[in-house]
């Protein structure tokens, strides 16, 4: 499994962990780093989390609160599962 957080950062697994991976460049070409391993998908987010908000150049309290906020809110939005429903023209199924 593959889950995308960002342009950056995703989350994969293996049958043992979940792996938090962050993209780098290298030699002009693009691959993935694995930065931290954990036994829960929880454990990981909240890794990632704290790793996203420590890495945050705020200068004050507000620029923190809002590096904050935005992190919660790309972490929720990678999370939240998504659901394509496919139209199916009556015709296409033999008018039933």
């Amino acid at each position: 499994m593959i889950l995308i957080i960002n342009e950056q950062y995703r989350v994969i697994t293996d049958p043992y962990q979940w792996i938090i991976q962050k993209r780098r460049t290298r030699k002009g070409e693009e691959d993935w780093v694995s930065l931290t391993y954990h036994s829960s998908p929880d454990a990981a987010i909240k890794s990632l989390r704290e790793h996203l908000v420590r890495a945050s150049d705020a200068q004050t309290v507000a620029d923190a609160l809002r590096d904050i906020s935005r992190i919660d809110t790309t972490l929720s939005q990678a999370l939240t599962p998504r659901f394509e429903v496919l139209l199916v023209d009556d015709s296409e199924e033999g008018g039933k």
